[in-house]
C-alpha cells in the first residue's frame, strides 16, 4: 500500500524584521523623547543638589548650637571665603581658635551654587518676614556673601540679641533652580525656606 503523504511547510511570517523606514522612525521618536527628557532630568538634579547644600548647612548650624550646649561655652559657625578652593568654607569652630581644624565639621560651598548676598538675584524675603510674626520687626542680618559667623551661647541661643540671621543659596547666573534661605532665629532654631525666582517663599524644614 502506498501512502500519499503531503509535506506541509511551516508558515512563514510575511515580516522577518523592521524595515529601514520603521527603524528610522523609531530612532527619531526616541531622539525626540530623549531631547525632551534631558532638561527635566538636569533640572531635577540641580534642585536636588541645591536642597542638599541647604540641608547640610542647616545641619552645621544645628551642630554648632548643640556643641555650645554640650561644652557649656559659646561656639560659632564660621563662614569664610577660601581663595585657593574658590569657594566658601563653613565650619563649626568648636575650640574657638578661628581656624578650621581637621576634627571640626566643615563643608565647601561653591561651583554652580554658592552663598549669595542680599538683593538681586535673591527674591525679596518679605513673605518670610511676614510669616515670622512677632519677629518680623527684628533685625534682619544677611551673613552670606561676606566673611561672617553665627555664635551660640551655652544655652544654644544667639548671643547678640533679638536678630534673625540669614544665609542665601543659589546660582547667580541661573534662576531656574530657585533659591534657598537658611534662617537662624534668636532662639537658635534653624529653618530652611525655598523660592523660585518669583519670590514665592515657602518653608520646607
Amino acid at each position: 500500500m502506498i501512502l500519499n503523504v503531503r509535506l506541509v511547510s511551516p508558515r512563514r511570517s510575511s515580516r522577518n524584521g523592521f524595515s529601514l523606514v520603521e527603524l528610522v522612525l523609531s530612532l527619531a521618536v526616541l531622539l525626540v523623547i530623549t531631547t525632551l527628557a534631558i532638561p527635566v532630568v538636569v533640572r531635577s538634579l540641580q534642585v536636588y543638589q541645591l536642597n542638599s547644600i541647604a540641608s547640610q548647612l542647616a545641619g552645621m548650624l544645628k551642630f554648632a548650637k548643640f556643641d555650645a550646649i554640650r561644652q557649656n561655652t559659646p561656639v560659632s559657625c564660621q563662614i569664610q571665603w577660601n581663595l585657593s578652593a574658590a569657594s566658601w568654607l563653613a565650619w563649626v569652630d568648636s575650640n574657638g581658635n578661628g581656624v578650621a581644624d581637621g576634627a571640626e565639621p566643615q563643608m565647601f560651598i561653591g561651583g554652580s551654587f554658592t552663598l549669595l548676598p542680599a538683593g538681586a538675584p535673591v527674591p525679596d524675603p518679605a513673605p518670610i518676614r511676614a510669616t515670622l510674626g512677632g519677629l518680623s520687626g527684628s533685625a534682619w542680618n544677611v551673613l552670606s556673601g561676606t566673611n561672617n559667623f553665627i555664635t551660640y551661647d551655652q544655652r544654644g541661643v544667639i548671643d547678640t540679641g533679638a536678630a534673625v540671621y540669614v544665609l542665601y543659596l543659589g546660582n547667580p547666573n541661573d534662576a531656574n533652580s530657585g533659591y534657598r534661605a537658611i534662617i537662624t532665629m534668636p532662639s537658635g532654631a534653624v529653618q530652611v525656606w525655598t523660592s523660585s525666582s518669583a519670590g514665592n517663599w515657602q518653608r520646607i524644614s
